[in-house]
């Protein structure tokens, strides 16, 4: 007894002011005091084996414990994180303490050797070979702890996953609608009904996943337990094996009982980790079992709303509700449609009547000759047809849109995707739209009229009709030509204002041109002078001149300026009474001829 106090008491000696390190459990162990010689008496080669194992026994890695820290994190995805990465270092910490052990069976193996050549003590060589058996299964039971620590992070990250999914499908609130209707309500009701029947699901995945977590982490636990047991047997051997050698006297005895006290801490901790385990597995089971009835719970509700949301659905309830809405809106709204009815067919008449004295003016401004009352009906019913129309298409998308507006229809996505499509047909339809302008500035500037013979990309004809799109031409041959307002460039008008008829007639080279210049002078005053022509004509006809010195005749021309459209009819009677003069007085109109020379 005496000699166990004396040890005991260097062993406190020994251990002054060393500090407190933990193993893989968590235990705490004593840090070795300074280095000294175990086997003094023996060879060197024992002293050098047994100071190098004595030396890594003293190089404790750095170690962590799984035991839940008393400050934790607030949110479920803050203690997830913060499990994950207790175990990545616990992991790092056990991988450290297994090259410990490794290291141990080395040296230790190595000592044993040394003793065993040297002829050393039975019993202090049996200490070493046991430690060397102690070593290799603590390297052993290492790799346990590594099973337990990868199923417990598998676990974790899993549930990580499924309640970051669970929060990003979290159901959003219904949006408020501000004095809602009846149908109103009733769709929202449905909505949110369908919301909470989903919030339940997301609930319902929430617990369902939990439950997996925590039976993957029973299973983690076992593994560790298993580890924790082999691990408390480990460390109680230890402790017997260090207590075996603390009689060896001498530092031998010292050091091992150094080593004793080490594992006698150890023993305590390990033991202290395997209650928290025995008892958190207690809870997992706990809390196992909160979350089926949870499930229970959650199916329960879910099947409650679903049956809320059908009688909230059916047919009835839809016709209940579109009754009352239908009621409301006469009772509340009705009115206000009645009046913007009635104002839209005020609008609607005096756009009209606006419309139609404003191209009344607009024409009576532009026109040339207003007492002449020619085609300004005509054009005043074509720019009146049109102005009219716009205005009653834009008066009445504004009626159908004060309209839904009073039904409670949202006309803002309407109006975008009007906005969209008539972007897109302004698009397809650029040629018409070129048209109608096009159109509408030739019926604005009053370019050509119905009854006007104009030329119009090579077509010369009599204008039949003008829409604001196209031109309708008939030919003298009688042939109907309908062009595209857009289409038309240059208009030559022939029939507008005043025309001017040319007359070109050849007499022969003996021929006196002073002559020809009083029958032709004459002519004219004859046919200003006469009652058919004397209102067609603006000027009696006129000498011009010689215009071409031909092979057989001397080009003459005259011409007169008659009425619009009297052109023609006038080129024609000047022609005839040109002909009819120049018999009279012996004026010859040649005509070609071949002279043939025939050798005799």
């Amino acid at each position: 007894m005496i000699r166990c106090l004396l040890a005991l008491f260097a062993a406190l000696l020994l251990c002054s002011g060393q500090a407190l390190a933990q193993d893989p459990a968590g235990a705490e162990v004593v840090e070795a005091a300074p280095e000294v010689v175990l086997l003094g008496d023996s060879p060197q080669s024992v002293q050098e084996a047994a100071a190098a194992w004595a030396a890594a026994w003293r190089d404790i890695p750095r170690l962590l414990s799984l035991v839940a820290q008393d400050e934790q994190p607030q949110t479920l995805e803050e203690q997830l994180r913060a499990r994950l990465t207790l175990l990545g270092e616990k992991t790092f910490s056990n991988r450290e303490w297994k090259n410990y052990w490794q290291a141990q069976e080395q040296v230790a193996g190595a000592l044993a050797e040394a003793m065993v050549d040297a002829g050393e003590d039975e019993a202090q060589l049996a200490g070493v070979r046991d430690w060397v058996a102690l070593a290799r299964d603590k390297v052993v039971n290492q790799d346990r702890y590594f099973d337990a620590i990868e199923s417990e992070r598998d676990a974790v990250e899993d549930r990580l996953e499924a309640s970051l999914e669970a929060r990003s499908e979290a159901a959003e609130p219904v949006a408020a609608v501000s004095d809602p209707n009846p149908y109103e309500r009733r769709s929202l009701e449905i909505a949110d009904i369908e919301r909470r029947i989903e919030a339940q699901d997301v609930r319902r995945i929430a617990v369902l996943a939990e439950i997996a977590y925590i039976e993957r982490q029973l299973e983690s636990e076992a593994i560790l337990a298993t580890a924790l047991e082999r691990d408390l047997a480990l460390a109680r051997r230890e402790l017997d094996i260090a207590r075996g050698q603390v009689d060896s006297g001498g530092s031998w005895g010292t050091f091992w009982i150094e080593i004793a006290s080490t594992a006698a801490h150890k023993v305590d901790k390990i033991a202290q980790e395997a209650d928290y385990g025995a008892a958190r597995e207690r809870s997992r089971r706990v809390e196992a079992g909160l979350a089926t009835s949870q499930i229970s719970f959650r199916e329960g509700r879910i099947e409650t709303l679903r049956a809320e949301h059908k009688e909230a659905a059916s047919l009835g309830s839809w016709v209940k509700a579109t009754w009352e809405t239908v009621l409301d809106w006469f009772l509340h709204r009705a009115w206000r449609v009645a009046i913007a009815l009635v104002l839209i067919v005020i609008a609607v008449r005096v756009a009209l009547r606006i419309t139609r004295h404003g191209v009344r003016i607009i024409l009576e401004r532009a026109d040339d000759n207003p007492e002449v009352d020619d085609d300004k009906d005509q054009r005043r019913q074509t720019l009146g047809d049109v102005f009219a129309s716009v205005a009653r298409i834009a008066i009445f998308i504004v009626a159908g849109l004060i309209a839904l507006e009073q039904i409670g229809v949202n006309t803002a996505p309407l109006l975008g995707s009007v906005a969209i499509l008539g972007l897109a047909v302004s698009f397809g339809s650029q040629n018409l739209v070129r048209d109608v302008v096009n159109g509408f500035f030739i019926l604005l500037e009053d370019q050509f009229a119905v009854g006007d013979v104009v030329t119009i990309n090579g077509k010369t004809g009599t204008v039949q009709h003008i829409t604001i799109r196209s031109t309708w031409v008939r030919s003298g041959t009688g042939d109907l030509h309908v062009m595209p307002n857009g289409s038309i460039g240059v208009v030559s008008n022939l029939t507008r204002g005043w025309s001017r008829a040319i007359c070109e007639v050849g007499v022969s080279y003996d021929a006196d041109l002073s002559h020809v210049r009083e029958v032709i002078e004459r002519v004219g005053q004859e046919m200003y002078a006469s009652d058919d022509w004397q209102d067609k004509l603006e000027e009696a006809p006129q000498w011009v001149g010689v215009t071409v010195l031909g092979d057989s005749a001397v080009q003459i021309r005259c011409q007169v300026k008659v009425g619009a459209g009297e052109q023609w009819g006038a080129h024609r009677e000047l022609n005839r009474r040109l002909k009819l003069a120049f018999d009279e007085a012996g004026i010859e109109i040649p005509y070609p001829q071949s002279v043939v020379h025939r050798a005799e």
